[in-house]
């Protein structure tokens, strides 16, 4: 397999990966919620600490699986995990406009996700 092509695919493995990550701990957040009354703002730091822990397993995953150039998997990752999550947020009815606690989220992501795919590397 060629080397460039080979990245995206375990960027893509990982994006999925994340995504699922997401997914089950939005079900059980939801779940509790339904038994326990929580405010937005506890709601809208389980969602960030859920597309951080999502998006840095999703880069380890990743970098593992390519074996090199760790921080462009996690840059990918970070990348299409937040362009997914917002298409969805789009889809689901909220507005197109990005306030700034939605560009703090990117930048995070994208953070979060060139570390995690420097750390798959080295681990």
């Amino acid at each position: 397999m060629e080397k460039s092509s080979k990245i995206y695919v375990s960027a893509a493995g990982g994006v999925l990966r994340a995504i699922f990550v997401t997914l089950i701990v939005i079900l059980i957040f939801s779940f509790v919620s339904t038994k326990i009354s929580f405010s937005e703002g506890i709601t809208n730091m389980v969602i960030l600490v859920t597309t951080l822990l999502s998006v840095m397993y999703g880069s380890i995953y990743s970098s593992r699986k390519s074996g090199k150039k760790g921080w462009l998997n996690g840059l990918l990752v970070g990348l299409f995990y937040i362009l997914i999550f917002y298409i969805v947020s789009l889809v689901d009815g909220s507005s197109g406009g990005m306030q700034l606690r939605d560009f703090i989220r990117v930048t995070l992501a994208i953070v979060v996700g060139i570390l995690s795919g420097m750390l798959g590397i080295n681990i």
